[in-house]
């Protein structure tokens, strides 16, 4: 059985849980003491979903439904499609609506701040993968620095043993509203380049949304200024997968691709089928389900009264490894949801 086959009953056992800060405080969106308890039968949730036009977020989306119906409570999906002002009026409809408690996938935590610690104050909020320090509950996410860094020590290697200890590198982005996530993956992949002693000049970047589909045009811009870039980098699987198609489309067999983050298993099935010397390098595992099914147990224990605000801490980190053409058998299951 594969890692990924394990991760459901490892829930508990892989998440490591790490404070954000000594200073500052969570909002116990009037949870903070025992109250009345309810049944799982007549809880409602909601669920804020930044966008779907990504695998990583539609199977985030799809273990949110299983997990009702297994767990027997509603969930009301809304996608805000990259939006942050429609995010914040999807969480007030889904106040007006009577929602429980609420898992949100923030987009831009600048822009959402305040509003969206409002509602904290009403319900319990639950943020994954992407959070806002001091609002909500908790924010269960990957530790994207430490999941980057792994994934660029893999990439190091595998240019230092082609002789090459400095290079060129063109990145693709989440966009202008990315302001936590993206930032922490990029900079923890070029530290891990750093640590496995290669050097880079980044010489381009352009936004694609977390989209494959979007990647492929950014890819081609990138490409048409520097033809001879040594390594794309996607700040997920999606985005990588999309220069990857731009790079065969165009015949290059030169310029290298990895991502910074994901795991999904489209890129797993390259590295597996093309080997170590194969154009897609590396990635970092970052859990749809481990931080999906995680947030909407949290959710439940709050809806229910099972458990209050004080009882969790304010987030959590979801299992770190990094994955190149060496280990990615271990991780690699064709009939997983990513």
């Amino acid at each position: 059985m594969t890692i990924k086959r394990h991760i459901t009953k490892a829930i508990i056992a892989g998440v490591a849980i790490l404070s954000l800060s000594a200073c500052g405080s969570v909002n116990d969106g009037g949870s903070s003491a025992a109250g009345e308890k309810k049944g799982a039968s007549d809880v409602k949730i909601g669920f804020l979903q930044k966008q779907q036009d990504a695998p990583y977020f539609s199977a985030m989306v799809e273990m949110a439904k299983d997990q009702a119906k297994a767990g027997g409570f509603e969930v009301l999906v809304q996608d805000a499609a990259g939006d942050p002002v429609t995010q914040l009026n999807q969480a007030q409809t889904m106040l007006s609506q009577g929602v429980d408690a609420i898992v949100v996938n923030a987009i831009s935590p600048n822009t959402q701040k305040a509003q969206l610690d409002q509602i904290a104050q009403e319900i319990p909020v639950i943020f994954v993968d992407t959070g806002i320090p001091d609002v909500g509950v908790t924010a269960v996410t990957s530790d994207n620095s430490e999941i980057g860094k792994l994934s660029g020590e893999l990439t190091a290697k595998r240019f230092v043993g082609e002789g090459k200890k400095s290079i060129s590198v063109a990145i693709l982005n989440g966009g202008p509203n990315d302001e936590i996530v993206g930032p922490q993956r990029q900079q923890g992949f070029l530290d891990g380049l750093e640590e496995g002693g290669v050097t880079y000049d980044i010489v381009g970047s352009a936004p694609a949304f977390w989209a494959q589909d979007k990647a492929v045009p950014a890819a081609e811009s990138l490409l048409a200024a520097n033809p001879t870039v040594d390594l794309i980098l996607g700040l997920n699987d999606s985005m990588a997968l999309g220069a990857l198609t731009v790079l065969k489309d165009q015949g290059n067999t030169t310029t290298l691709v990895a991502a910074s983050s994901d795991g999904q298993k489209e890129a797993l099935r390259i590295m597996k089928e093309d080997g170590c010397s194969g154009q897609y390098v590396s990635t970092g595992l970052n859990s749809p389900s481990l931080a999906s099914e995680r947030a909407f147990e949290i959710a439940l224990q709050l809806a229910t009264g099972e458990k209050v605000a004080s009882d969790f801490k304010p987030e959590e980190f979801t299992k770190a490894a990094g994955i190149d053409c060496n280990n990615v058998a271990d991780f690699y299951d064709a009939d997983s949801i990513f």
